[in-house]
């Protein structure tokens, strides 16, 4: 699913049939609360009506000599607006708690599901790679987000469906003959809101490109390319051309959304306005009390309200669902490179023998083809080649990040040898060090960055520190306990922070531990 992809109504709420028990699972006893303070929130605005109308008929009979008990109803109101008060106090306590859980739990899963990735195809494919970037970006606040709109939305749904209730008592069909005139806009209201505010959470290549801009001129790791070749003033430019461009037709759809909106305004106004005349005549007639005007009047106003308000939740869950639902995608994706479920011994020798391998990147012609090579174990050979030969390439497949798209790769010698796809791959690649033309820098302790999760044993840790040559800087950058990377307020081996900057020497040794 690609990131400018938005899912089918149905797509969404099979993610939600899928997101919801994930949330509750997270902490059972913080979502259930959540939930329940977002129904006592719902039945409130509903009460809160009741109040006012039994209020207004017992001023009327007190007038006319009859007897009320106004001070019960002045403190049953004090009560309900306190009761609303509290509930959303713990609404907003539970909320983040449950959130907080509910991340750390994605934020799991999504790394758990990064570990069973060993390869680098589904990586590099540039739909997926967009989708990771997209799940990475939403991870810290997406499930909080969510949370917050599932408890508004079924405080929307209760306080509708209860408001609407206090209309019982005009008739049974006020309701239905209400709900049924705001339906239509509220419809239409959700098809408006779906089109999205704001520039920055569209999905589209447009919007994509207009961030990628953004990141360009503001992130550090662009910024001596920046500063070197003046690109400043031309990439302000640029996304000041695309962002307008782009905000004209968002301008257009956002008109002709709001035109669309205006004959359903007229049909709900028409059955609001028809119940209001009724309600009134039935007053002049004696059928109904003043108490009933109000509740009318004040029903009416908050039902518009809250079915206005539950449009825009439901089109803002939509959008959060939407992430869920590539989260989803994401997780139960094939892979592509795994160890086979029986892997063979590892072979005693190390020789490598590559019999006729080609291999060609998705939707692209093969960079190698019928590739035939036998590098000897203990020797030492420099592949050289002119860029975009294929010694990168050459390279990830030795690592097994990619299979051979034809013919197959060798390793050891006699009857002891097997096919590179028949090895385990984690025992494959703990005995090989590479250090990459993009390579990363980990900003961890020096120690962490010769151990590389590896447990510690000080005198491996010792060997590699003196055999890497580390031990004649540690004078200079402190103990091995020294942050690195200014990220965290380390320090820089090299002395230059970037990533075009030389790779922290203690890397290369990490097998040695």
């Amino acid at each position: 699913m690609s990131a400018a992809a938005s899912p089918p109504h149905p797509t969404l709420w099979r993610t939600f049939l899928l997101t919801l028990p994930d949330l509750l699972r997270s902490q059972p006893w913080l979502s259930g609360g959540l939930l329940l303070m977002g129904a006592v929130q719902g039945v409130m605005p509903a009460v809160t009506i009741l109040i006012g109308q039994w209020t207004v008929d017992g001023l009327g009979r007190l007038l006319t000599g009859g007897s009320a008990n106004l001070t019960g109803l002045a403190a049953a109101w004090a009560g309900a607006a306190l009761l609303t008060q509290i509930t959303t106090v713990l609404t907003q306590v539970l909320q983040g708690a449950a959130a907080d859980h509910y991340t750390l739990q994605v934020n799991q899963r999504l790394m758990a599901r990064m570990q069973t990735l060993e390869g680098l195809d589904v990586l590099e494919d540039p739909q997926f790679h967009d989708d990771i970037e997209v799940l990475q970006a939403g991870a810290s606040h997406r499930p909080l987000n969510l949370a917050s709109s599932i408890v508004y939305g079924l405080r929307g749904v209760v306080a509708a469906a209860s408001v609407a209730a206090t209309l019982l008592v005009i008739g049974w069909w006020v309701p239905l003959v209400v709900v049924a005139g705001l339906m239509p806009l509220l419809s239409q209201q959700m098809k408006f809101y779906r089109l999205g505010w704001s520039l920055y959470i569209q999905g589209t290549p447009q919007a994509r490109e207009i961030n990628y801009l953004a990141r360009v001129a503001l992130r550090h790791e662009y910024a001596k390319e920046v500063r070197l070749y003046g690109l400043a003033a031309e990439l302000q430019a640029r996304s000041h051309r695309l962002t307008r461009d782009y905000l004209q037709v968002l301008r257009a759809q956002r008109t002709r959304g709001l035109l669309a909106l205006l004959p359903y305004e007229v049909l709900s106004l028409a059955v609001t306005a028809g119940l209001f005349i009724f309600v009134v005549a039935q007053a002049q007639q004696g059928q109904v009390g003043a108490g009933s005007v109000v509740l009318v009047i004040t029903a009416l106003a908050a039902l518009r309200s809250e079915l206005s308000g539950l449009s825009e939740t439901l089109s803002t869950t939509s959008q959060h669902l939407s992430w869920f639902a590539k989260l989803h995608a994401f997780l139960q994706a094939p892979g592509g490179v795994q160890s086979p479920a029986q892997p063979r011994p590892q072979p005693r020798s190390g020789t490598l023998r590559l019999e006729n391998v080609t291999f060609a990147y998705r939707g692209q012609p093969p960079v190698l083809h019928g590739l035939n090579l036998v590098i000897p174990e203990g020797q030492i050979v420099a592949i050289v080649g002119e860029n975009g030969a294929g010694k990168t390439t050459l390279i990830k497949l030795l690592l097994r990040y990619y299979d051979p798209t034809g013919g197959r790769i060798v390793v050891g010698e006699g009857p002891g040898a097997a096919d590179l796809r028949e090895l385990d791959l984690p025992t494959w690649r703990a005995g090989i060090a590479a250090v990459f033309q993009d390579f990363a820098r980990f900003e961890w302790s020096l120690q962490d960055n010769i151990l590389l999760g590896q447990p510690l044993n000080e005198a491996k840790l010792s060997a590699a520190v003196q055999g890497s040559g580390l031990g004649a800087v540690l004078d200079r950058v402190g103990p091995l306990d020294t942050q690195l990377g200014q990220a965290f307020g380390g320090v820089d081996l090299s002395g230059a922070s970037g990533r075009n900057s030389p790779p922290p020497a203690p890397c290369t040794a990490a097998p040695a531990c």
